[in-house]
């Protein structure tokens, strides 16, 4: 049952992605994330019910050596150097010759009885330097790793449950090995298999909010030019003081909430935020600001980035469009240049 979750969740997921068709590097480790995991549930589901007599199929297998590199790759994708192919085979090569001893003890009985107990402690204190490894040099690096709060939230959640992970496995090789107990199958796979489907849905609703603020991107443009006093406002039970009194309601909000530095900020969600009724603030923008929302936040955000573009010289441009509430570095760089008449690496 866990295990058609955590497949159903992946596949939904890898479809709201190749949905989104995001140029993100980030989003396109996503992709291979949701891949292995897909594979990886299918993989267990299969082993564990058409092959249930041989355990081995499923415990011995060596997906856990993928699961650091992977969350390695995701904090660090915002360089590119990290990303390179020679670092994937370097980062991969543990993986690729667990993958060789596992075939070979799945060929030939003989030497999974003679040596299985051996492979599993090779394997198992394998995976769990591994998931620590990666957990500790990430938080060491911190600082180097991806700012956006969302993306953060996520690595974050994926590196705790690694070290839960790595904390049962420890277990296994005590009891287990050292002391010659079997603690069973049943355990192990609902945490493991219970941190895939958590980490899975946090990665499917990731993808969810990545889909909408692509919409809201849309929506963007179609609101790029103002409106001027429509006909529909010319009835307007709204005087002038109190469209003043809005202005600077919202204007204070901003600079001192910069509320503009959510990326998911959105009309609905800053009328909620500002208490102004959201046909109010439509009106607001259209008559008074004379801008539309969009222009009006992303005043806010170019100002706050030309801040950082001058405090932060070796943060990259990606990183300071999402530290100033952009969803994406196309737009962040298409707004720059109308505002500033040059591109974020010529203001720097």
């Amino acid at each position: 049952m866990l295990l058609t979750l955590v497949f159903g969740c992946n596949a939904l997921t890898l479809y709201v992605i190749l949905k989104t068709k995001s140029d993100k590097l980030f989003d396109k480790v996503i992709r291979y994330v949701v891949w292995i995991s897909l594979f990886h549930s299918a993989y267990a589901f299969l082993s564990r019910y058409y092959f249930e007599e041989l355990s081995f199929i499923d415990r011995a297998a060596p997906f856990g050596l993928l699961y650091g590199p992977m969350l390695f790759f995701l904090s660090f994708s915002n360089h590119e150097k990290w990303l390179s192919r020679s670092n994937v085979i370097k980062h991969g090569s543990p993986f690729l010759v667990a993958t060789i001893g596992y075939v070979i003890f799945l060929i030939f009985p003989e030497w999974r009885r003679d040596y299985g107990l051996y492979y599993f402690e090779i394997l198992y204190s394998g995976v769990v330097v591994s998931m620590v490894g990666y957990v500790l040099y990430i938080f060491l690096n911190h600082k180097k790793a991806i700012s956006d709060n969302h993306v953060r939230k996520l690595i974050n959640s994926g590196a705790t449950w690694l070290l839960l992970i790595a904390s049962l496995l420890a277990s296994i090789i005590v009891s287990k090995i050292l002391r010659k107990e079997d603690i069973g199958s049943l355990l192990p796979g609902i945490i493991i298999y219970g941190a895939m489907l958590f980490v899975s849905f946090l990665i499917f609703k990731y993808s969810i909010n990545n889909l909408l603020a692509q919409a809201g991107v849309k929506e963007e443009l179609e609101e790029t030019v103002p409106l001027s006093a429509p006909r529909q406002y010319q009835k307007s039970a709204l005087t002038v003081e109190i469209l003043r009194e809005y202005e600077q309601k919202l204007n204070t909000m901003m600079e001192t909430e910069q509320v503009f530095l959510d990326t998911e900020l959105s009309l609905e969600s800053l009328s909620r935020k500002v208490k102004i009724p959201k046909h109010h603030l439509t009106q607001l923008f259209n008559t008074k600001i004379n801008q539309t929302f969009y222009q009006y936040i992303n005043t806010y955000r170019i100002n706050h980035s030309c801040k950082l573009l001058l405090e932060e010289p070796e943060t990259n441009l990606e990183e300071i469009a999402f530290k100033s509430g952009f969803n994406s570095k196309v737009t962040f760089n298409r707004y720059f240049k109308n505002q500033m008449g040059c591109t974020p690496s010529e203001y720097r």
